[in-house]
């Protein structure tokens, strides 16, 4: 006991003993000190593939060597950049990026083509529930005299009913061309839709044609510009098509609606994942709104 009590007081044994602790610590969790395995950046052959593809459909030619080289030398920047940018947060709070996210998460949950494959039956109902849509307007070939108001002496209606005598008295084969007042709009119009034939003379101007008779002239009709005298020489009368005649425009509106209805019903499914809190603010809003 003497022995071990001299021993434990050498000033020797205590660095000893320190040593030895400090070894095992530094063994334990120090290691060989190496360094963190660094993040991976893999750059695949199908990657590189479509780095030159993308250069050829700019430039209409493949890239040279040292082209392709620079290519993946910027991928490799860019995914590096990135990578970076994520460890300190760059990506959130930036609303450029968030909407960016929004729209490939909502290209990801595109419904598939099954999904928008359309039978005859689905769009015929669909069809019949949009018959206005689809419509074929009235079509239309007429002739016109135009009547300014401003250049009527006489009351404008009045000069309008002794121009129609006029020219429904004059033999056939009278050039009528010189009648009325001068107006950039054509004299003669040739077979158009009453949706055209308003973008030219104004609004519900075509609809106003459609009752008259043909090869007679009439009127006056208003339009945006003045009064008109009126002779329809062609109408075809509109009708509602039957699926064979505007499938594809059906089908695409069917498309379209299909989509929009996955859309919502895929986003409520997201939202639902959620607790959403709103400020108390917005709630007495939306309360006050619903209570109307």
């Amino acid at each position: 006991m003497a022995f071990l009590r001299r021993i434990v007081r050498e000033p020797m044994v205590h660095f000893l003993v320190i040593g030895a602790t400090i070894f095992v610590l530094s063994a334990r969790f120090g290691g060989d000190q190496q360094a963190a395995p660094r993040d991976r950046i893999v750059v695949t052959d199908g990657r590189v593939q479509q780095l030159a593809q993308i250069f050829a459909k700019t430039w209409q030619r493949p890239p040279t060597a040292q082209e392709l080289r620079g290519l993946i030398d910027a991928h490799i920047k860019e995914e590096v950049y990135y990578r970076e940018a994520l460890k300190i947060g760059l990506d959130r709070d930036d609303t450029l990026i968030r909407r960016r996210m929004q729209q490939k998460m909502e290209f990801l949950t595109e419904p598939t083509e099954e999904a928008l494959a359309a039978t005859d039956a689905g769009l015929e109902a669909f069809l019949a529930a949009h018959r206005a849509d689809f419509h074929v307007a009235p079509k239309l070939a007429f002739e016109q005299i135009f009547i300014n108001p401003q250049r009527s002496e006489a009351p404008i209606n009045a000069r309008a009913e002794e121009l129609l005598k006029e020219v429904n008295d004059a033999a056939a084969g009278t050039d009528l061309r010189d009648l009325g007042d001068p107006t950039l709009l054509p004299q003669a119009i040739p077979l158009a839709s009453v949706t055209s034939i308003d973008r030219n003379f104004g609004q519900g101007f075509g609809g106003k044609l459609v009752p008259l008779p043909l090869n007679v002239w009439s009127g006056p009709v208003n339009s945006s510009y003045g009064l008109h005298l009126v002779r329809v020489t062609e109408r075809h009368d509109g009708y509602d098509p039957p699926l064979a005649e505007v499938r594809a425009a059906v089908e695409r509106r069917w498309r379209d609606a299909k989509r929009d209805a996955f859309r919502e019903a895929e986003y409520g499914r997201l939202r639902n994942n959620y607790e959403i809190i709103l400020p108390d603010v917005v709630d007495a809003g939306q309360t006050a709104k619903a209570g109307q």
